[in-house]
């Protein structure tokens, strides 16, 4: 299967494979790119992988490769389709870089050389990452390709897959010794915070129909612990709960879903770093909530603003929508709450189901949008009825309190 990686160097979508080695320090993961020589390899060891959330970042780095948009394919682009484009870094430089489609100027297409058709619309991309991440560009189809997003559980490498089965085994076996040395009792919150790093993928001065994709200037990289250092100091990933200052209640999740999930999904989107755990749910419930939290008013406004924008709409595959139910400044007991769903956040990772960790954006004007705000306005509508009940209970328990008296 053809694959690509996003470096770890400059967050560019490649052609790549993927070997696993045997080396003095342990196993490792060697990631080569098309069209350039050893000395540009990327290394991933299992030495630098803590923590589930770490693998499911590296897994996330990989996929099918990206497909060239063909001219007669232009009617199926809409708003709000995940896609992969080409960008000019420098003169003669041409990358990959996600974006999402954020409006298509359609023209009439054209009779070419040969009587193939040709495509002169225009699309307008919202860059996810990169250089120009969160700006818009106008790009013609010619440099878009299709992202292939691989279903849940889907093999995409037999070598990331035997590669990502043994750091599992190992983290099993240091879970069990370190519950032995620490009577019973694994300790979540040392580890790793995650890295999660939207993947790109990058091209050089050609792009091709036949989508071959050439890597330019990239500086060798030693090891992936080097890599993931500076990511986490220049990204500010690796803190702790006493470093967040503040909170949104998120609503309305599907049941099953990943803390991990949630932060890759808004790392994906807004390039934001963030804390997430999800609250355990009654089995009666049909959905479940989660807690996310973010270092800086700043960061704050820009996910309230992205999760209650009534242009767009957060779903699961289900069709289940995200509904943001509060903002809380951070406390010494909101803190304390918390610290319980760290463990229960991890669990959660390694019980993930097919369907609940499949989160999408959707955007106004489509048949799912209507749906979904159709779904959210009922939950909204229960909520507030919750709200109703809670207020009754409240002077109810008071008229009993005081008759007591």
């Amino acid at each position: 299967m053809a694959l690509e990686f996003r470096s770890h160097k400059d967050d560019a979508w490649y052609d790549a494979r993927l070997f696993t080695e045997d080396t003095g320090a342990g196993l490792r993961l060697r990631i080569t790119f098309a069209n350039f020589s050893d000395a540009h390899d990327e290394f991933v060891g299992a030495n630098d992988l803590a923590a589930l959330p770490d693998l499911d970042a590296l897994r996330s780095r990989v996929r099918r490769l990206s497909l060239q948009l063909q001219d007669s394919e232009c009617s199926s682009v809409d708003r709000g389709l995940l896609v992969c484009a080409a960008r000019s870094v420098h003169p003669d430089d041409r990358r990959f870089f996600d974006a999402f489609v954020d409006g298509v100027v359609h023209e009439e297409h054209r009779v070419g050389e040969g009587g193939q058709e040709e495509c002169t619309c225009s699309f307008i991309l919202e860059w996810i990452h990169g250089p120009q991440v969160g700006t818009l560009s106008v790009v013609a189809l010619e440099n878009i390709c299709r992202v292939r997003l691989p279903a849940v559980d889907e093999e995409i490498d037999p070598a990331l897959t035997s590669f990502v089965n043994a750091v599992k085994e190992k983290m099993i076996e240091n879970t069990f010794s370190n519950s032995i040395e620490n009577s019973g009792g694994g300790d979540c919150d040392n580890e790793s915070s995650s890295r999660l790093r939207k993947r790109h993928k990058g091209s050089s001065s050609q792009l091709n129909k036949d989508t071959s994709h050439v890597r330019r200037s990239l500086t060798p990289s030693s090891s992936s612990k080097e890599i993931m250092d500076n990511i986490s100091a220049r990204d500010g990933h690796d803190m702790d709960v006493g470093g967040l200052p503040h909170m949104i209640l998120v609503e309305n999740l599907e049941k099953g879903i990943s803390s991990f999930t949630i932060m890759e999904f808004i790392y994906q989107q807004l390039s934001i770093s963030c804390k997430a755990f999800v609250s355990l749910s009654k089995q009666s419930e049909v959905y479940t909530r989660g807690t996310i939290m973010l270092n800086s008013k700043k960061n704050l406004d820009k996910l309230s603003e992205f999760l209650g924008s009534p242009d767009r709409i957060i779903i699961s595959s289900t069709g289940r929508p995200w509904v943001l139910t509060e903002k809380i400044p951070m406390d010494g007991t909101i803190r304390a709450s918390i610290e319980p769903f760290k463990r229960t956040s991890q669990a959660t990772l390694e019980c993930k189901t097919p369907s609940s960790n499949e989160v999408k954006v959707i955007m106004s004007g489509s048949p799912e949008y209507t749906k979904a705000k159709q779904l959210k306005d009922l939950f909204e509508e229960f909520t507030n009825h919750q709200c109703g009940l809670h207020q009754r209970l409240l002077q109810e328990e008071g008229k009993i309190m005081r008759l007591a008296m």
